[in-house]
C-alpha cells in the first residue's frame, strides 16, 4: 500500500476545509495516510470536527519537532554523534551555511530517517516544503514530493521580498516533482518566483458538492427581505466595508435587504463602527465565526453571496476563495470583484457578477440587476451549482491529485 504523508503548518486547521478533504480524499483512494504538522491545534478550535472525528485522521497524525537541544553545547556534543552515524547523508553538498549545517542538519537528519518508508509528501504551504527538499537533496529521502502552494507563500511586496523568496524557494523547484496552485493567477506569481512551467498544475481548491447542496430551489422572496451573506477572516484584503458601503446604497434606495458576515478577525471592531456610523445596525450583523455545518445552514438562509475580496495596500489578494464555490453549490449567485484569483471561481453574467475592484457603484448594481428579475435570478442560481458540479468538486481534485501520486 502506497503511503502518503500531508505536511501542513497547523493541524487540525481552523478552516481549511479543503485540506482535510484532500486528505480524507487520499484516504478513501486506498492510500496509507498520515499527517506531519509543525503545530497541533485543539480540535475544538476547528470547523471540521466531525469530518476529523469520523475518519480517525488524528490517530496517524504526528508533531514534527526535531528535538534539538537548548544548550548549544549539548546540541554540538549531540550534534556531532549524529553526524558520524548518517556521515554520508551530512557530508552532502547543500546551499546552507556553515551554522546550519553543524546546529541544524543534523537533527533534520536524525527526524526525517524515520520517514524513509513514505512513498508520497504532500505539503500544504510552500515553506513546509524547504526540510523535506533539503532530505531528498542529500538522498536520505527516496520519496515523491509534492508542493502546493497558496497566496501567502507567493506573496512579495517589492524587490529585495522576491529575491528572498526566490533564493529560498530554489531547493523546492529543483526537487520537487510537482508543483500545485489553485488558479492560474496564482501560477504566474509562482512562475515569477522561479519554478518551471512544467512543474505546475493547475488544481483547484475543492468542495463536497454533496454536502453543500441546496435542499430546494433558490427563489427571490416577494414582499420579504433579501438576505446577502460574506464570510472571511476580517482582515484588510477580504474587502468588507466595500460591501457594507454596497449596503448603504440599497438601503438609501429603499431596498428590504440584510447583510450578514461571518467571521473574526482584528477588523471587527472597525467593521462595526462602520456599520453603527452609517447607521445600518438594522441591516448588517457581525456574527463571528462559525461551524461548518453553521455556515451551511446561514447560506441556506441567504440569496446572494457578496465576495468582497480587494487588493489591499501590501499587493496581496485573494488567489482562489473556496467559500465562492461553496456558496454557489447552496444556489447563490455571487457579486465580487474582479480582484486576484477570483474570476475563476465563478462565470460572470451566467453565474454571477463581476465588477471593477473597489467599484462600489458598479458593485450595487450588480446587486441590484441579481434582485430586480426573479426568473434571472433563479436560472443563475440553478447554473451556479452546476457550475460547482462540473469544476471544484473534492471527487474531481481527488482523481487529479491521485493521477500526481501515481504518475
Amino acid at each position: 500500500m502506497k503511503t502518503i504523508c500531508f505536511v501542513l503548518p497547523n493541524f487540525p486547521a481552523v478552516s481549511e476545509t479543503f485540506v482535510t478533504n484532500q486528505i480524507i480524499g487520499a484516504k478513501n483512494q486506498g492510500y496509507q495516510v498520515s499527517v506531519l504538522t509543525s503545530r497541533l491545534i485543539a480540535l475544538e478550535q476547528s470547523t471540521q470536527r466531525e469530518l476529523i472525528e469520523n475518519h480517525a485522521l488524528l490517530k496517524d497524525t504526528i508533531v514534527l519537532d526535531y528535538n534539538i537541544p537548548k544548550s548549544k553545547f549539548k546540541r554540538l556534543v549531540v550534534g556531532f554523534f549524529i553526524i558520524i552515524k548518517y556521515f554520508r547523508y551530512w557530508s552532502k553538498p547543500l546551499p546552507i551555511s556553515v551554522k546550519y549545517r553543524f546546529l541544524s542538519l543534523p537533527f533534520l537528519i536524525r527526524f526525517y530517517h524515520n520517514f524513509k518508508h513514505i512513498n508520497v509528501f504532500h505539503v500544504q504551504f510552500a515553506m513546509g516544503s524547504i526540510g523535506i527538499a533539503e532530505m531528498k537533496e542529500i538522498g536520505l529521502l527516496q520519496s515523491k514530493l509534492i508542493t502546493t502552494f497558496h497566496g501567502h507563500d507567493a506573496h512579495f511586496k517589492n524587490e529585495k521580498e522576491l529575491t528572498f523568496l526566490k533564493n529560498t524557494y530554489k531547493i523546492v523547484f529543483k526537487v520537487s516533482e510537482y508543483i500545485t496552485v489553485n488558479t492560474p493567477y496564482l501560477e504566474t506569481q509562482v512562475l515569477a518566483l522561479g519554478s518551471h512551467k512544467a512543474l505546475l498544475n493547475v488544481i483547484p481548491m475543492a468542495i463536497d458538492i454533496a454536502y453543500f447542496k441546496p435542499e430546494s430551489l433558490k427563489e427571490l422572496p416577494v414582499g420579504w427581505t433579501v438576505n446577502l451573506i460574506s464570510i472571511g477572516r476580517l482582515i484588510e484584503f477580504k474587502g468588507f466595508d466595500y460591501a457594507i458601503q454596497a449596503i448603504k446604497r440599497l438601503v438609501d434606495k429603499g431596498l428590504n435587504v440584510h447583510y450578514t458576515i461571518v467571521g473574526d478577525g482584528i477588523l471587527f471592531e472597525s467593521l462595526q463602527d462602520q456599520i453603527q456610523t452609517l447607521q445600518l445596525t438594522n441591516y448588517v450583523t457581525l456574527v463571528g465565526k462559525k461551524s461548518q455545518d453553521e455556515i451551511k445552514t446561514l447560506l441556506a438562509m441567504h440569496h446572494i453571496y457578496l465576495m468582497s475580496s480587494i487588493t489591499n495596500a501590501k499587493g496581496r489578494c485573494e488567489t482562489q476563495g473556496v467559500v465562492v464555490a461553496e456558496a454557489q453549490a447552496m444556489g447563490l449567485p455571487v457579486v465580487a470583484f474582479n480582484s486576484g484569483g477570483v474570476p475563476y471561481t465563478l462565470c460572470d453574467g451566467e453565474t454571477g457578477f463581476l465588477v471593477a475592484e473597489k467599484d462600489v457603484d458598479a458593485y450595487t448594481e450588480a446587486i441590484l440587476n441579481l434582485m430586480s428579475d426573479s426568473k434571472r435570478y433563479q436560472t443563475m442560481s440553478i447554473q451556479a451549482r452546476e457550475f460547482v458540479v462540473k469544476n471544484f468538486s473534492k471527487n474531481l481534485m481527488s482523481e487529479r491529485f491521485v493521477s500526481l501520486y501515481e504518475s
